[in-house]
C-alpha cells in the first residue's frame, strides 16, 4: 500500500502556475482581518397569543385583526387571529412539551399572533409590551380584565374573554 502510486491531476500545474503569475509588489499588507457580516434578509418571529372567551364568535375569519387595547393608557397593539386552539390539549408545565393534542378545534380559544419585533421596540404600547412573558420589558401586572379590551377590527366587535395567556 505503501509503493501506490499517487493519482496525479493536471489542474494542480495549472494553479501553481497562476500563483506563479501573482505580483506580489501590488499586494497591500494594509488589509482588514476583521470579520465581515451582511444581513441578507431579517428573520421573522411571532408570539402567540391564546385568548379565552366566553362565548363562540359566529363570524370570526382566519387571517381577522384583533386590538389589544389598553383603555388605561388608550394603547393599542394590532394582533392577526391566525386559528382556534385544540380541544384537550395539554402541556408539561416544566418544559412546556406537548403531552396531549387532538385535531378538535376549541371555538372558544383563539390563538392571535403578533411580531415579536413589535413588542420589543415599540414605544407606543408601554403597559401592553410587559404583558409578553418572552418579551425583555416582561413585567408581573395587575390589571381589571375590562381596562384590556380586544376587538375584531373587521366587525368592531369586542369580544368578551375569561383569560388571555400572553
Amino acid at each position: 500500500m505503501i509503493n501506490e502510486e499517487i493519482e496525479y491531476d493536471p489542474i494542480y500545474d495549472s494553479i501553481v502556475q497562476q500563483i506563479k503569475q501573482i505580483d506580489r509588489d501590488d499586494l497591500s499588507d494594509d488589509v482588514d482581518q476583521g470579520p465581515l457580516s451582511s444581513e441578507v434578509e431579517k428573520q421573522k418571529v411571532y408570539i402567540w397569543i391564546r385568548l379565552y372567551i366566553k362565548d363562540e364568535i359566529s363570524d370570526l375569519k382566519e387571517g381577522d385583526d384583533f386590538s389589544i387595547t389598553y383603555t388605561e393608557t388608550n394603547e393599542s397593539l394590532i394582533t392577526k387571529f391566525i386559528c382556534f386552539g385544540k380541544k384537550n390539549s395539554f402541556k408539561d408545565s416544566d418544559d412546556y412539551e406537548q403531552i396531549q393534542i387532538t385535531a378538535e378545534d376549541d371555538t372558544k380559544c383563539l390563538c392571535l399572533m403578533v411580531d415579536e419585533d413589535t413588542i420589543q421596540t415599540c414605544d407606543e404600547i408601554p403597559f401592553i409590551r410587559t404583558l409578553f412573558k418572552v418579551s425583555r420589558h416582561f413585567d408581573y401586572q395587575v390589571y381589571r380584565r375590562e381596562d384590556l379590551v380586544f376587538t375584531n377590527t373587521r366587525t368592531g366587535q369586542s369580544v368578551e374573554y375569561i383569560d388571555c395567556d400572553f
